[in-house]
């Protein structure tokens, strides 16, 4: 594969607070702004909620492809992840920690500490947690499956 990778993004600004987001890569818009908290819509998608989604986001493909480069099934993901943003002492405004609480759903018990070990592994080489300062914590959870 070709490095670098290139990716981009768009942003119309359509008011005071709001915006598209657009790519030439073919991908659905998506309308962006403020949050509540600086005088935006509760109605679109804010740069905070981005920024925690992508980690999110990238947490779950990067374990995704372990599993599968592990050729070992993984019968549901789900992630709840926050963000906390805080306002420093120098008066500007900072995303200091991302919890991401993946849920995994196994079919084996027996794998249940490897499921553990490869979500620790995939925080740890996911790109964008590694591309930001924010602590990112991980408290997963893993189920298994009851086939009875």
């Amino acid at each position: 594969m070709e490095q670098p990778h290139h990716y981009r993004v768009d942003v119309v600004g359509i008011g005071p607070k709001r915006g598209t987001l657009r790519s030439p890569d073919g991908l659905p818009e998506l309308s962006v702004g403020s949050p509540p908290q600086f005088g935006g819509s509760e109605r679109v998608w804010s740069p905070e909620h981005l920024f925690v989604a992508a980690v999110s986001a990238c947490l779950m493909t990067t374990f995704r492809a372990i599993a599968e480069m592990s050729s070992w099934e993984v019968i549901d993901y789900t992630d709840s992840a926050a963000g906390e943003l805080v306002k420093g002492a120098d008066g500007l405004y900072q995303m200091v920690e991302i919890t991401l609480r993946p849920r995994v759903t196994i079919a084996d018990p027996a794998m249940t500490d490897k499921t553990l070990r490869l979500l620790d592994k995939a925080e740890r080489v996911c790109l964008i947690s590694r591309s930001i300062k924010s602590q990112v914590s991980l408290e997963p959870r893993v189920e298994v499956l009851n086939l009875v």
